[in-house]
């Protein structure tokens, strides 16, 4: 299966995949780069959007960026036919910290961002916005090179609730496909610390993590993220 898929986080067009989606196309010259945007997605309707979602993208490869890569796992986990392996980025099991799952943003700090992002839509994409270039080396200029989804206020709410409910450590503790998670070791939302949590998952999957970048890891360091994934979706 030639095709990669690519989808984005939390708020951000998959335009900001493009640079990735270049050094990819590079260093896969026979794949099919296709980026996708998030379509509207709630809990209460979860299987139907995910299948809504399944048949909207081509069968192949899936990578996909924080909660793109939430998304992503739950995507091969009910259509395994379909997807032949997943590429995480920046990305957690488990977005809001559990009890027995402590490397992840608090659950308190989730809650009030969520409260946050409620009653100010706004202003919470400015802070949002510092948060996901927080760590990099320019955080300022880079913030000012995210590029904004078109969603309404309520899609928002409703795409981050999903990133404070879903659970993916089953789903990857029993996948039998690829599965390649790539964390950033000055990420101010996903803290790389996970990875030898994500590898205790499951052993067969592979954990890189780049040892200076921020959540913004797809705008920073285009070129390392596409040789991680080119290396290893041809070796997988």
């Amino acid at each position: 299966m030639n095709t990669i898929n690519l989808l984005p986080g939390w708020s951000l067009a998959a335009s900001n995949l493009a640079a990735l989606q270049q050094a990819l196309q590079g260093s896969l010259p026979d794949y099919s780069l296709i980026n996708h945007e998030l379509p509207p997605m709630q809990m209460s309707n979860l299987e139907a959007d995910l299948e809504q979602l399944a048949s909207s993208l081509l069968p192949g490869w899936l990578v996909g960026w924080s909660l793109g890569g939430v998304l992503a796992v739950q995507l091969l986990r009910r259509y395994p036919e379909r997807f032949c392996g997943v590429v995480t980025i920046a990305s957690n099991a488990c977005f809001a910290a559990r009890a027995d799952w402590p490397e992840a943003m608090p659950a308190d700090t989730f809650k009030a961002f969520f409260s946050e992002a409620r009653e100010n839509p706004e202003k919470i994409r400015k802070r949002f916005a510092l948060l996901v270039t927080q760590g990099a080396a320019q955080p300022r200029e880079l913030s000012r090179q995210l590029k904004w989804t078109d969603a309404d206020p309520l899609q928002r709410l409703n795409h981050l609730a999903l990133l404070g409910v879903l659970d993916n450590r089953a789903h990857l503790r029993r996948c039998e496909q690829p599965v390649l998670h790539i964390l950033a070791a000055q990420d101010a939302l996903v803290p790389a610390a996970v990875a030898a949590e994500l590898q205790a998952l499951n052993t067969q999957a592979r954990v890189a993590v780049h040892p200076q970048s921020s959540h913004a890891l797809p705008l920073e360091e285009p070129q390392w993220l596409a040789q991680q994934i080119a290396d290893w979706v041809q070796q997988a």
